[in-house]
């Protein structure tokens, strides 16, 4: 018996390569039958909402620098920034509208999932469970994404870890400093 496990074991092994080895690859209908059941479209629209707050940011920035101000001091400043925050948004909704991004999408999937991956995926989505997971998982994720945001602002606010952050910032850029 004892002889007989080790060569069950390498034979059990060589089937399990062999499986991985002989996987077929993701076929084009099946990853798009999956985009459209895992709902990507409104998942890539809520990541969108949830990104508002980085978007603000981000047209703060903008604008701050492009006025060469530290703060925004006016009400059409605050204004302004509101409607290039839109801007922003409305930018990356074309972008994930167009057929292009969805696409790579595609080649994403296809590259990162075997045809037996999305065949195993897609019947687990049609279960209730499979659909409600789903749906949870947007809120799942966008609940992280606040919270990780919620965590950066935190450290970023705290006056000793900005010191620190800023500390090793200027240690990094220091040599490029010197050079110029």
């Amino acid at each position: 018996m004892r002889k007989r496990l080790p060569i069950f074991m390498i034979g059990f092994c060589l089937i399990i390569n062999m499986q991985n080895t002989f996987a077929s690859p993701a076929q084009l209908k099946s990853v798009k039958e999956l985009i459209t059941l895992s709902d990507l479209e409104n998942v890539l629209n809520a990541s969108l909402e949830e990104m508002q707050p980085a978007l603000d940011k981000q047209a703060e920035n903008i604008l701050l620098n492009i006025l060469g101000k530290n703060e925004l001091t006016t009400t059409q400043e605050h204004l302004a920034v509101l409607e290039l925050s839109q801007l922003l948004k409305q930018t990356s909704s074309r972008v994930f509208a167009r057929p292009e991004t969805l696409q790579n999408i595609e080649k994403i999937y296809a590259e990162a999932l075997t045809e037996e991956e999305i065949q195993a995926y897609l019947k687990f989505l049609k279960t209730p469970e499979g659909k409600s997971i789903n749906k949870k998982n947007l809120k799942i994720s966008t609940d992280v994404f606040q919270y990780m945001n919620s965590l950066s602002e935190q450290t970023l606010n705290d006056p000793e870890q900005n010191a620190e952050l800023k500390e090793q910032f200027l240690t990094i850029i220091k040599p490029l400093i010197q050079i110029n």
